[in-house]
């Protein structure tokens, strides 16, 4: 019988020493938003990383023993989830197939919106490939998925204008999307002006 307040299959209580395990991890990620988005990848040290968050080099070894390569992927991919989670619940939803390219939008736009998440996020370095290549691109694969089959069981009820292709279409607004994410993070577009444009691109199909 399991002790009182407690059910079966219900996870055990973490230590302290593996709360402080996380706690220490998640301010070395946060330290290291902090510097990417202020210096950008090419210019972001460990040194400076470890120095933010309080802790020694070889602390951020132990956690992270890629060092800023490790960082800056997992951060990258912390946001992917982000928008994927956000995405699929839009696609989850019933609607218009142009209100869910909105509202995704509107998801990508609102990441921008925050200051580090949008500046770090938007960071297009030529360094990065090897560390983002096993998630970049990770979200709008996922993003330009759900909008080809939306659009294709719109064509199929002839609630499309266009006869292109859907995936074709899909990419192109995944590709507008992300570039403006990186327009609005660093304040060149308006999160109104970017909503009211790809309105208007919508409204074509």
């Amino acid at each position: 019988m399991p002790p009182k307040g407690k059910s079966d299959g219900a996870p055990a209580p973490l230590s302290l020493r593996e709360r402080n395990r996380l706690r220490t991890r998640q301010e070395l990620l946060d330290a290291a938003l902090e510097v990417f988005a202020e210096d950008g990848y090419g210019s972001a040290t460990v040194e400076a990383i470890a120095a933010r968050a309080g802790a020694s080099k070889v602390t951020l070894y132990s956690y992270f023993p890629q060092g800023r390569e490790e960082l800056f992927r997992e951060l990258y991919e912390q946001i992917n989830n982000e928008l994927i989670e956000r995405v699929t619940e839009i696609y989850a939803t019933d609607g218009h197939f142009g209100a869910r390219i909105l509202a995704s939008t509107e998801a990508l736009v609102n990441i921008a919106e925050r200051p580090l998440i949008g500046r770090f996020y938007s960071i297009d370095d030529p360094a990065l490939d090897s560390a983002l290549n096993p998630v970049r691109g990770h979200a709008s694969r996922v993003t330009a998925d759900l909008i080809a089959k939306d659009l294709a069981a719109a064509q199929e009820l002839r609630s499309l204008r266009t006869t292109a292709p859907p995936a074709a279409i899909a990419k192109l607004f995944v590709g507008a999307m992300t570039s403006a994410l990186s327009e609005v993070a660093k304040e060149r577009a308006t999160s109104r002006d970017i909503l009211h444009a790809m309105e208007a691109l919508v409204s074509a199909l």
